[in-house]
């Protein structure tokens, strides 16, 4: 008997973890019924963060009708771990780009108020701790919008409340805690992003454009993260804006760790833990690691969460193939993977195509390839 792991991250757009997992178990079982399949979808704190601690059995999900990144009202799912008393929230539920058309998108415009509203609810819960997932936001604002949402008095210099969006940060004068017992929590940001606060590599010019800002949005974003940055100085003894991560989700993570005393750590590297991956590779024989992503290309090799799982795989004699809708990597730069291929082969499909075709090419792709992958 062949034990397969099956450990992707979501096919953004296309496909969750938890359904490629679906896709792949059925796909395998029905080649070879004595194929042992173990799924495990991952997320590295963007999409699909909450879903891997629920798919595993390790918390329940709670559901809240929260605000969007305009405001609107959104449907939107966290983690409970009643004993532990443990929230687990991502930013893509509440915050997230896939909620907003191209159209929308507008970093100046958008807030993190219904991710706190995510938070609050832990709150009202007893949280004792909350991890925070902060992969995929369409936000510019530094969590204050979701600072708000907990209750935090968010002022300018006349002592009004601040509006909502990256574009009141400039306005931004004092920031008072009205709910003390945030100070109690063990706030946790998972994140796999090195990037500061600011700078060539920061919030601003590395994630703003991805979020819809055009070019000439780009000094009027930075100027009022550069102010967020000194206001939070008041706060923390840190130097927020120089650790790395900061800039994570628009500046929230240096928010939270300048505010609350958030730990900035490694999505993988805390999921990989709860989900005792290293333990299970000790525990079973795996044959072979199938995980996977949107896109591979030289950014993957940085750390991503497919090269990850390979690295630990490697560790254990173990061989990965990486599955992807888009493929840009050379052949050369394989290793550690044994395999990297796209499931759709007609390069001349749209990307609405593509979307549409994942199910079928992924499961197509497991027919033709598992014999060769499994010698």
């Amino acid at each position: 008997m062949k034990t397969i792991l099956l450990a992707p991250d979501s096919f953004k757009g296309s496909l969750s973890a938890v359904e490629f997992c679906h896709i792949a178990e059925q796909t395998l079982h029905n080649l070879d019924a004595n194929i042992q399949v173990i799924s495990r979808p991952m997320s590295d704190g963007g999409e699909g963060f909450v879903d891997a601690f629920i798919y595993a059995g390790m918390a329940e999900r709670q559901t809240r009708i929260v605000q969007d990144p305009l405001a609107r009202p959104v449907s939107a799912d966290f983690a409970w771990q009643s004993t532990t008393k443990t929230a687990i929230v991502e930013m893509a539920q509440a915050s997230g780009l896939p909620l907003l058309s191209i159209e929308e998108r507008n970093p100046l415009k958008t807030t993190t108020y219904g991710t706190g509203q995510l938070l609050q609810a832990a709150v009202d819960m007893g949280a004792k701790k909350i991890i925070l997932g902060l992969g995929g936001s369409a936000t510019h604002d530094a969590g204050m919008g979701a600072l708000q949402a907990l209750k935090f008095k968010c002022l300018n210099a006349s002592g009004d409340s601040i509006a909502q969006g990256s574009e009141a940060l400039i306005d931004l004068n004092q920031i008072i805690d009205n709910q003390p017992g945030l100070a109690e929590i063990d706030w946790v940001m998972a994140c796999d992003v090195n990037n500061p606060l600011l700078g060539e590599k920061g919030a601003t010019a590395i994630f703003a454009p991805q979020k819809g800002a055009s070019n000439e949005m780009l000094p009027t974003l930075e100027k009022h993260m550069t102010h967020l940055a000194n206001q939070l100085d008041r706060y923390s003894d840190k130097e927020v804006r120089h650790i790395p991560g900061s800039g994570a989700a628009g500046g929230m993570a240096a928010s939270f760790v300048a505010i609350l005393n958030a730990k900035l750590v490694s999505g993988f590297e805390l999921l990989s833990d709860y989900l005792c991956l290293p333990q299970l590779f000790e525990s079973q024989a795996i044959d072979l690691v199938i995980t996977g992503e949107g896109m591979i290309d030289q950014q993957s090799l940085f750390g991503k969460l497919p090269f990850r799982i390979a690295q630990l795989a490697q560790q254990h004699q173990t061989q990965t193939v990486a599955l992807c809708g888009k493929l840009a990597l050379d052949k050369k730069d394989f290793f550690p993977f044994k395999h990297c291929l796209s499931i759709h082969p007609q390069t001349k499909l749209s990307l609405a195509d593509c979307y549409a075709q994942t199910p079928q090419n992924l499961a197509k792709t497991l027919q033709e390839g598992i014999n060769q992958w499994l010698r």
